[in-house]
């Protein structure tokens, strides 16, 4: 078979003639004193092409520099970075400190996304964008924003460079054009595109639009550009071939495979070619890894690094005759700097958002030193206001005149998304959402949701940036929720059961300063309507209860969890002082009898109400898989215990909170404990059992006795104070989280149980 001529794993005697062959070549240009020019090829091959830095560094060792690199995919990735400069140690540090699970998808980071947008993110199973009244369905699965980004980092010091053959050692690498089926050659433009377009793997990466190409991954036609470095003047050339053959007939047995092996016939094909071009063939033993086993990065590394060993001697003696012309060309890489002074900023690629929220979300003064942390920084705070898919920039000019650059693709206006979820005691649903940005006004955000459940909830939010920095917003937000409002006894045995419509109007106007927190003012009213469903006859009377209120706060909020499901670190907190005016109520009785607040006397709180609420939830890892979450919330507040001042007390108990005023309590019932005051502390320790699969076990503890002067003390039941424990199993999948949990009131005999599947929020 074709593949058993191309094994590279050749004996000592092979490697001596190989030796041989390579000093006549050398010798044999002699006579024109020219030293023989070495060209290196890499070939793509996904996760598989981290095993060319292990051939890097044994030639580095041997002291045998290339004088031409092209690569494809992969092969492109480590031979621009390589011709840029970087030594194989430093390309293996990078492979090392890879966040891969981030690269190769669009994901990101749940502290990464601006504050006013953590409430949306990471809570949907799909979504589409919509333009000009049409579905649109994406051209790729990944848009690779994450991976553009590093590209753009790691090349900065070579961004000036707009031909490759200036590199510290010339470049070149593959893409296909997919419009007519053409390999193009990428040598000129911008280094990181190039990247970025060679390994676009169709279907997987969406496409990279290049001097009117629209390209993927090169190896789809050229994956061994072997001609290609020839052509540059390489006189010998050293292959590294991480890729494989076409598979054999036992193998081909599932649609997968044969549709596989049909998309990549023309380009075996091409590459047995190409090989047989090759002076010197190196095909590590990279057998049980595949093109996605970027999770097993470290030993790839090590097998290239085996077979980097085995060439070594060949790689001396080649070194050696070359030397025999005089010393190899010295590859200098460009300094790296970490601050500039930019006289100019500009904006590529803007359409429907004006340029001045880009610069001014950036705060790159002209003539001002500037960090590259701060620019990395900026950039991750506008790619998470989520008006961009795709986010990138360059450093151009001469050191007299530098620019930054900066390169955006927008998200289209619409966004549809849609999610499910169910959980034992908010039952389930299907929530829709439509994502309207810029356009209501520019620089603005509209959100329309709406929960088909068992307990329907809709929310109208706009948010609107402000100032010419924009570090100001504006928020409206509407919501209506529909559920139900259980009374326990003093065992928690359910007396009452009444059905609820909260509806609220908010006005919020806040910092958008800081990436993961906001200071801010919010004047919200209130309106609950409660009637009963279960009831005993003394208040069976009761036709429906209508309380409303108008509230003010001032707060400040703060979260950067790491992932808004199953988080292993960050810190989540609030603290609020907040004021409650002209709170009313009317009880209808018997749907006739209207009792306002004048006849409702002991039981409506009249007066104005004061509040501080603070929730502190931080997240401690302790090693790799295991982490603490401590979460402390205290609430103190100027309102009586057991007045029909609903909307200012907390709804505690239960495992997922499921009202807007809520606070779990594991071990007791759903929303049993209406409180005007109290303490809560939850201690969970969290075992990661693997990437997605997480044990946790929870003690809880709740006081509403405070001690606090002029602060009344609610009742728990029979008790003051209770503490409850349990566990959770809880597993992160593509179809969203999945929870189940048990846990138990140490007072109590029962146990309690809940299920949860989707995106629960």
């Amino acid at each position: 078979m074709f593949q058993n001529k191309i094994t590279a794993q050749f004996s000592q005697t092979r490697k001596y003639v190989l030796t041989i062959c390579f000093c006549l070549l050398a010798l044999g240009g002699l006579a024109q004193k020219q030293r023989p020019k070495i060209g290196l090829v890499l070939s793509g091959g996904g996760a598989k092409g981290i095993a060319h830095i292990g051939v890097l560094k044994a030639m580095e060792e041997a002291g045998l520099s290339p004088d031409y690199i092209t690569g494809t995919s992969m092969g492109s990735i480590v031979g621009a970075l390589y011709a840029a400069g970087y030594s194989a140690d430093e390309l293996a540090k990078i492979v090392e400190h890879a966040d891969w699970g981030l690269l190769l998808s669009n994901k990101i980071p749940f502290n990464e996304v601006t504050f006013e947008e953590k409430p949306y993110y990471g809570r949907y199973l799909f979504d589409f964008y919509i333009k000009e009244r049409e579905l649109q369905l994406p051209k790729g699965i990944i848009e690779g924003e994450a991976l553009m980004r590093l590209f753009s980092n790691l090349t900065r010091p070579v961004h000036g460079i707009t031909d490759f053959n200036n590199l510290p050692i010339p470049f070149a690498c593959i893409g296909t054009d997919i419009v007519t089926g053409e390999r193009v050659v990428l040598n000129k433009g911008s280094l990181a595109m190039a990247m970025r377009a060679s390994m676009a793997i169709p279907t997987i990466f969406t496409p990279v639009k290049i001097d009117g190409h629209l390209l993927v991954d090169g190896g789809l036609v050229h994956n061994m550009p072997v001609t290609e470095v020839i052509d540059m003047g390489a006189d010998i050339v050293i292959g590294v071939f991480v890729s494989s053959d076409l598979a054999e007939e036992e193998n081909l047995n599932s649609a997968v495979s044969v549709l596989t092996q049909s998309a990549f016939i023309t380009s075996a094909f091409d590459s047995r070619k190409e090989l047989a071009k090759c002076n010197l063939l190196i095909q590590p033993k990279l057998d049980g890894f595949s093109t996605g086993s970027f999770n097993s990065s470290n030993e790839i590394l090590e097998r290239g690094m085996e077979s980097g060993k085995e060439y070594l001697e060949v790689f001396k003696k080649l070194a050696d005759s070359l030397n025999q012309f005089g010393p190899a060309h010295k590859v200098i890489k460009p300094q790296i700097q970490t601050e500039y002074v930019f006289d100019e900023v500009l904006v590529e690629g803007s359409t429907t958002i004006d340029k001045e929220f880009i610069i001014g979300k950036m705060r790159v003064k002209p003539g001002e030193s500037v960090s590259i942390g701060h620019i990395e920084k900026r950039l991750q705070l506008i790619y998470g206001t989520l008006y961009f898919e795709k986010l990138w920039y360059e450093i151009l000019g001469p050191p007299d005149h530098l620019v930054l650059k900066i390169h955006v693709t927008e998200r289209l206006k619409t966004q549809l998304r849609f999610s499910y979820h169910y959980d034992s005691e908010n039952k389930g649903g299907v929530v829709a959402n439509a994502t309207f940005r810029n356009t209501v006004l520019n620089r603005s955000r509209l959100v329309l949701e709406a929960d088909l459940a068992s307990y329907p909830r809709t929310t109208i939010d706009y948010f609107k940036y402000l100032g010419r920095h924009q570090n100001l917003g504006l928020q409206l937000l509407g919501s209506y929720q529909k559920n139900e409002f259980p009374i326990y006894d003093s065992l928690g045995n359910l007396n009452y059961l009444f059905s609820s419509n909260y509806t609220t109007a908010t006005f919020r106007f806040q910092t958008t300063l800081f990436q993961n927190g906001a200071i801010g003012l919010e004047a919200r009213y209130n309106d609950i309507q409660i009637k009963p469903k279960i009831a005993e006859s003394s208040i069976r009377t009761i036709s429906k209860i209508d309380y409303t209120n108008t509230y003010f706060s001032l707060y400040y909020r703060f979260d950067n969890w790491n992932e808004r499901y199953f988080p292993t670190r960050g810190i989540k907190a609030e603290f609020k002082v907040s004021a409650t005016t002209k709170p009313d109520a009317t009880v209808v009785i018997s749907d006739t009898l209207i009792l306002g607040p004048d006849q409702l006397g002991s039981l409506l709180e009249t007066e104005n109400i004061a509040s501080v609420d603070l929730t502190l939830f931080p997240i401690i890892p302790i090693g790799d898989r295991f982490s603490i979450l401590a979460k402390t919330r205290l609430k103190v507040s100027t309102l009586d215990a057991d007045k029909l001042n609903l909307a200012d007390y907390d709804f505690v108990g239960g495992f997922i909170p499921g009202w807007g005023n809520a606070n779990e309590y594991f071990g007791g019932n759903a929303k049993e404990y209406q409180l005007a005051n109290y303490f809560y502390g939850r201690l969970s320790l969290q075992y990661q059992m693997k990437p997605s699969l997480y044990l946790q076990g929870h003690f809880n503890y709740i006081n509403s006795n405070l001690g606090i002067e002029d602060v009344q003390m609610s009742k728990l039941g029979d008790r003051t104070n209770r503490f409850g424990y349990g566990a959770s199993l809880g597993l992160n999948s593509p179809l969203g989280p999945l929870i189940f949990a048990f846990a138990k009131d140490h007072f109590r005999d029962e146990w309690k149980a809940t299920l949860a599947i989707g995106f629960y929020y």
